[in-house]
């Protein structure tokens, strides 16, 4: 299903990617206004064509606008009749994991990256989620640093606010846990749907092996 090309079913790329951006943003529960000139940069489409569409969903009512500080903020509108069967679209249609992939495959001190399946139920509404999160304590395993900082606000934007647990241990810390046979890090590394986006150290071919 999130392979599936949105944008023949919405006209184009940059409308598809002006929705998506709009309604996730709008299912997170904080009121951010979007500048014309910022959503382009953010996703990296020609401002005219941003424009254009911008200017096409308000005549749809879909979106509406407010200008503070003489510039022009976009928003969802809030009276748009289908806003939650759009949000359901874009939320079953996004792909967070090839972003991630993209994060770190520039974080060359890192070595490995697990995502626990939890990753997964992040965009399933509050109120059907609270039993996943109340088990959920880790999101993200890694091994070696890295800017947290970094990852913390990276985490934020790409998953509108919900909520991202992370840890990360050096190498030299895994293989100590390893040799005294520390449960947790075991558990964690055989973990049934475990996603390996990046493993420097082969580490699930190893556990295969074993």
């Amino acid at each position: 299903m999130k392979d599936l090309d949105i944008s023949k079913i919405f006209g184009s790329k940059c409308r598809a990617k002006i929705l998506e951006r709009f309604f996730l943003e709008n299912s997170s529960w904080r009121w951010k206004l979007f500048h014309m000139r910022w959503l382009s940069r953010d996703i990296d489409e020609q401002i005219n064509s941003v424009k254009r569409e911008l200017d096409s969903l308000s005549e749809l009512w879909i979106l509406k606008s407010k200008t503070e500080l003489k510039k022009k903020y976009f928003y969802v509108n809030p009276n748009f009749e289908l806003i939650d069967e759009f949000t359901n679209i874009f939320i079953k249609l996004y792909n967070p994991i090839e972003k991630l992939k993209e994060f770190f495959k520039n974080e060359i001190w890192v070595e490995l990256v697990l995502l626990r399946p939890s990753i997964e139920t992040k965009f399933i509404q509050k109120k059907e989620n609270k039993n996943i999160q109340r088990q959920s304590w880790l999101d993200i395993f890694i091994i070696w640093d890295f800017d947290r900082t970094k990852l913390s606000s990276f985490l934020d934007d790409v998953y509108y606010w919900r909520r991202v647990i992370f840890t990360a241990i050096s190498v030299e810390d895994f293989f100590n846990r390893l040799e005294y046979n520390d449960k947790l890090v075991k558990g964690l590394l055989t973990e049934k749907w475990n996603i390996y986006i990046k493993d420097n150290m082969k580490v699930k071919e190893k556990l295969w092996m074993s």
